[in-house]
């Protein structure tokens, strides 16, 4: 017990904790965060994070299983996304914070060919970092300049005439395959003991499988910034053996292309891979894989950069006073299209309000040029649906939109064209895997019969979507309003729905809409106390709470029975 007692000390002094929180609220999925969690957490940190760290040295912490519910892909199937509560998170975090601070220079020399979730600068710091008042925290860098960095590297190659052939797959179902056993294995080779690795093992368990059920043995929670760590060590020989056969190969997780003179070197990859993949308990995907020849039309081969900006703010919430931007800068001393870079640039005040004003008209101009006809008796949805590259195009504008036009709004300056409202609909229930970002952009325009006449009716289309309904009734909460004999109607719904994210969207509409003195409130309540999810009753309590109808988190949690 004593050795253990050391080891886990190792990972999980309150020091480590305290790290391990400020990655887990700084990352950027805040899908699958406990937001009010957070808070609750947060407001008597210290006590928590050293009363579970001794509970974690004295052997005494049990996993507990999360909250899980199903998002949808662009080929309309399901991917499983996992929220674990917060101290599971922190623990996560924590064995992955030890990892990869141990083996940083490791997995950094790989850098030049992997791209996805590259670990950031201060990880190779560990605790040290907590120590410095300029600490970001963050775990890993930003994706937008590593994901350029991955198409700058592939398009550099389609350009080089003695290149003729490029290989392109992926791997079925990744995070969901991996299989816990060779995967520990692996995390050994990197130096975790096995009194963590058995912890780790048992927590990977309970956090497997869908929300019906776990899949003991295999898989990776679909979320977390630990699970993208462990899955890119347990490619790392992968990348190892490919790179060592001298083949030109990049990787963006598990995204993986292969550029050689000929079509017999990416054949004898190919099979390589497979054979590896194999081993792993794994296998490539076979829809997704071609060896195809590049041609003389190089330039259709080719990817586009990434544009983009991020705004900074304390636990990722979006804040106005300044914004990083990736600028494309042109090399003046080169004709080649891919001689470009992302710049960093940091602006606020007027520059910043100029610069959203510009991106807002500059997207609004492409929006109605392409949607001129949406209107239109002979307007053709599918014109629109069938183009991968015009839809990513349009994600990406619309990201931008919003943006700009949060930081607007916030200065009272927003420009909310309302001819864009149909164009937000028709984006919201054609690619509804980004439901979220286009509900974000209809939220901007606050309260709207209009808005929510068209999403009431949205509403039905997406009964195998739980996610999608969930986007719509989140942003119906927010913004708009209610009779009472809807919001009767709503109750009356909501005791009959089997999804617990979707329960949970109409508890967030009655919860803020619904009167506290109102008799339907006592009933809502008494709903919510009877509910079978803790997840709910959690997400809930921060906005019960500011109804100011029980005194405090203590009173709310205990009337709740948590």
């Amino acid at each position: 017990m004593t050795r253990t007692k050391e080891v886990y000390s190792k990972y999980f002094s309150k020091e480590n904790l305290q790290l391990a929180w400020e990655r887990m609220i700084r990352s950027n999925k805040s899908d699958v965060k406990d937001l009010f969690g957070i808070e609750i957490y947060s407001a008597n940190l210290n006590d928590n994070l050293e009363r579970l760290s001794n509970i974690i040295i004295h052997g005494n912490y049990k996993p507990s299983r999360p909250f899980k519910y199903y998002e949808p892909k662009p080929s309309k199937t399901h991917r499983t996304k996992t929220v674990l509560s917060i101290e599971d998170a922190i623990v996560y975090q924590a064995i992955a914070d030890k990892i990869a601070t141990e083996n940083y220079e490791r997995l950094a020399e790989n850098n030049s060919f992997v791209f996805g979730n590259v670990l950031h600068r201060e990880v190779q710091e560990g605790t040290n970092i907590l120590n410095n008042p300029d600490a970001e925290y963050y775990f890993f860098e930003y994706y937008i300049p590593l994901y350029n960095k991955f198409i700058s590297s592939v398009n550099r190659e389609i350009e080089n005439p003695e290149i003729q052939y490029m290989l392109g797959t992926d791997i079925t179902g990744f995070f969901d395959s991996i299989p816990h056993s060779k995967l520990l294995i692996t995390l050994h080779q990197f130096g975790m003991e096995p009194e963590v690795l058995d912890l780790l093992g048992e927590c990977l368990n309970i956090y497997s499988g869908t929300k019906e059920s776990i899949t003991p043995g295999v898989g990776l929670p679909q979320g977390p910034a630990a699970s993208f760590l462990f899955a890119n060590i347990f490619l790392n020989e992968l990348d190892y053996i490919i790179s060592q056969n001298g083949y030109t190969y990049y990787r963006y997780m598990d995204d993986i292309r292969i550029y050689e003179e000929s079509e017999g070197h990416l054949t004898e990859a190919l099979v390589l891979i497979d054979n590896y993949l194999k081993g792993k308990a794994l296998s490539l995907n076979t829809k997704k894989t071609s060896i195809e020849e590049i041609g003389d039309n190089r330039e259709s081969k080719k990817m586009d950069l990434l544009s983009g900006y991020e705004e900074h703010g304390e636990y990722g919430v979006e804040t106005t006073s300044l914004m990083e931007i990736f600028i494309k800068s042109d090399d003046q001393n080169s004709n080649s299209s891919q001689n470009k870079s992302y710049l960093i640039k940091t602006i606020k005040g007027a520059e910043l309000i100029d610069f959203c004003k510009t991106e807002v008209y500059e997207t609004e101009k492409y929006l109605l040029d392409k949607f001129k006809n949406i209107g239109a008796s002979d307007f053709r949805p599918r014109d629109i649906t069938q183009e991968e590259n015009l839809k990513k195009d349009i994600v990406h504008i619309a990201y931008r939109w919003r943006n700009a036009n949060s930081i607007l709004k916030n200065k009272d300056v927003p420009i909310l064209n309302k001819n864009l409202i149909p164009i937000w609909m028709f984006c919201l229930e054609h690619f509804f895997w980004k439901a979220n970002h286009f509900c974000w952009n209809l939220n901007q325009y606050g309260a709207s019969s209009k808005i929510q006449n068209g999403l009431e009716k949205l509403l039905p289309k997406f009964k195998s979507y739980e996610w999608v309904r969930f986007q719509i009734l989140s942003n119906l909460s927010m913004n708009q309003k209610f009779t009472s004999s809807k919001l009767k109607a709503l109750f009356r719904i909501v005791k009959n729905e089997e999804s617990s994210l979707v329960r949970l969207g109409y508890y967030m509409i009655l919860v803020k809409h619904v009167h506290i003195e109102n008799q339907l409130y006592a009933s809502l309540k008494m709903a919510i106390k009877d509910d079978k999810e803790p997840f709910i009753k959690n997400r809930l309590l921060s906005l019960i709470l500011y109804k100011k109808e029980l005194g405090d988190i203590d009173e709310i949690k205990y009337w709740f029975g948590l």
